[in-house]
Formats: structure tokens, sequence, C-alpha cells
């Protein structure tokens, strides 16, 4: 058995699973064992046998896409529901990091949105991949119930628009999706990128993906301490960067699942640990207006002219 109380050092962040770094002869593994019950405040459960999910999906981006902005796998212990991976060159860190202490790269920015895009396009013909991963049971458990049911309980005036949403999420099914694709998850040197966090990964609407980074980045552009300007040049060229590499869903839905991800990150099960430094009013204005935009957006309706919108 892999008693992970008693190997490596643990890693920081992240609430599904332990993740620990674990020194070899053959040189650092990052040992991953997803948890039963995740490690927020809230009730949230989701069955550890995702665990091979994650690596099956891995290894399917790595197919569609360049295998080198992704991890390596070293060996998988199913019955354990855990898998280690090569530990990733320390030269690339952790892009959340960077852009909560104003370190905003814009090759960083790109690639991110080019990768996305990559992934989503290049993964869309294959009818392989769309029935290995046709199973939505952990994308319920982790994003629907928890992001979008739980919401539309405690903001009972938008319950119907958000559960229009959380049902459209789970019918357009066009291309294999991450689940989780935000800067805690990616690691960056410049245009150098590491995609991490595949356990929510599913065959669904690639809209979640690029709504999902975008709920992130719009929230920093909120911080009270923060970077606003480049913050806004980060989603502008994360937008256009996406838009030429992935597939055409820059339209109202987007707009819809971008905003039902705003809330999350404010009224969800999983809050932010910086939540405490963002505007949050101001970010749930944003978030009905987009709701209720009704039309495909434009950047600069992500793109958050946060002086004149209140």
């Amino acid at each position: 058995m892999t008693d992970l109380d008693n190997i490596g050092t643990p890693l920081e962040g992240g609430v599904a699973s332990d993740v620990r770094v674990v020194e070899t002869r053959e040189g650092p593994i990052v040992v991953k064992k997803a948890l039963a019950k995740l490690k927020v405040a809230a009730d949230w459960f989701s069955d550890p046998s995702r665990s091979l999910v994650e690596v099956a999906a891995i290894q399917a981006f790595g197919d569609v896409a360049d295998p080198r902005n992704f991890p390596q796998i070293v060996w998988v212990r199913p019955d354990e529901h855990c898998f280690a991976m090569r530990l990733v060159d320390p030269r690339l860190r952790n892009w959340k990091t960077d852009l909560l202490a104003g370190r905003i790269d814009l090759a960083t920015v790109a690639r991110a949105g080019t990768v996305l895009g990559t992934m989503h396009s290049n993964s869309a013909a294959r009818k392989d991949i769309a029935e290995r991963f046709e199973e939505l049971r952990f994308f319920r458990e982790l994003r629907i119930e928890p992001f979008f049911d739980y919401v539309a309980e405690r903001k009972p005036d938008l319950a119907p628009l958000i559960r229009k949403v959380a049902t459209e999420l789970q019918h357009r099914r066009q291309a294999l999706v991450h689940g989780d694709f935000s800067p805690k998850n990616i690691l960056a040197d410049g245009d150098e990128i590491v995609v991490l966090d595949f356990e929510v990964t599913h065959w669904g609407d690639p809209r979640f993906d690029v709504g999902f980074c975008l709920a992130h980045l719009i929230l920093k552009s909120a911080l009270a301490d923060g970077y606003p300007n480049e913050m806004r040049a980060a989603i502008g060229a994360f937008l256009d960067a996406y838009r030429k590499a992935g597939l055409p869903v820059i339209d109202a839905g987007l707009a819809e699942v971008t905003a039902c991800l705003l809330l999350a990150r404010l009224f969800g099960k999983s809050p932010p640990d910086y939540l405490e430094r963002v505007d949050a009013p101001l970010v749930e204005h944003v978030a009905r207006t987009l709701l209720t935009l009704g039309r495909a957006p434009t950047a600069f309706d992500f793109i958050i002219p946060w002086e004149h919108i209140i």
C-alpha cells in the first residue's frame, strides 16, 4: 500500500488529492492519490477511482497535442487510486502564483490559450476518445453539483438560468474537456507550459474549459491590490490565442458558462484562497451581466471595464 502520510514531501494546493514529491534512484517523482472527501469546508465527495480517468486523460491529451505540455506517467496503482509522474522542471513556476504577484507574462497567457485550443480542436474528430471519455459521472460530482446546483440553491433568482446552462453543458459535447483548466494547474516559464490535474476530464463542451480559465483571470483582474490593466491585456491575449487554435465557441453560450463559473467562485463549494482580496459585489454584478448578455460576446465583454460598469 502507498501510505502518503509517511513518504515524501507534501505539496500545497488542490483539494481533491494528496500529492507528494518522493525522491527515487531515478530522480524525483510526484505521487498523487485521489481522496474520497475533498479538502473543503462543505461536504463534497467523489469516488477516488477517478484517478484512472486522470491517467487516461494525460495519455489522451498527449496523443492529440504536444506531449511536452503534459506530465510523464511513471507508474499506476489502480487499487490504491494513485499514480506517479516525473517531477516537472522546477524552473517552471505555478502560473497562479505568478499572476497574484503581478508577474503577468503574455507569452504564457498566449501559450495557455493555444494549448487549450489545440487540445480541443485536435480531439474533436476522435471518435475513440469520445467513447473513452463518454462518462460524465465525475464532471457531475466535481463540477455540476458544487458549481451549478449548489449556487442555484443559494441564488434562487438566478436558479433557472444557472440550471439551463448546466443542462446545456451536459448536452453540447464536442471535444475532450480538461475540466480544471486554471492558472493553479499550469506550470510555466514564458511560452513553455505544463498542464496538470485531469481528474474531471470528459467528452463535453469546450466552453467549460475556456470559461473556467476566463473566470479565474477575471477574478484576478478584480483584486483590490492587483494589476487590472495587465490582467485585462492577459484576458484579451488568452481569448485571441484560443480563437486562432481552438473551436468556434466564443459565443453567447461561453458568456453564460463564464458567468456561472464566476458565481461558483464566489458562492460555490470551493472558493479561491484569495477571495477576501476580490471585489466580490463587482464580480457578481459582472457575472449577472454576462449571464443575461443574450448574444455572442466580444473580447471587450470579457475584458471588464471595471471603472465604468457599476
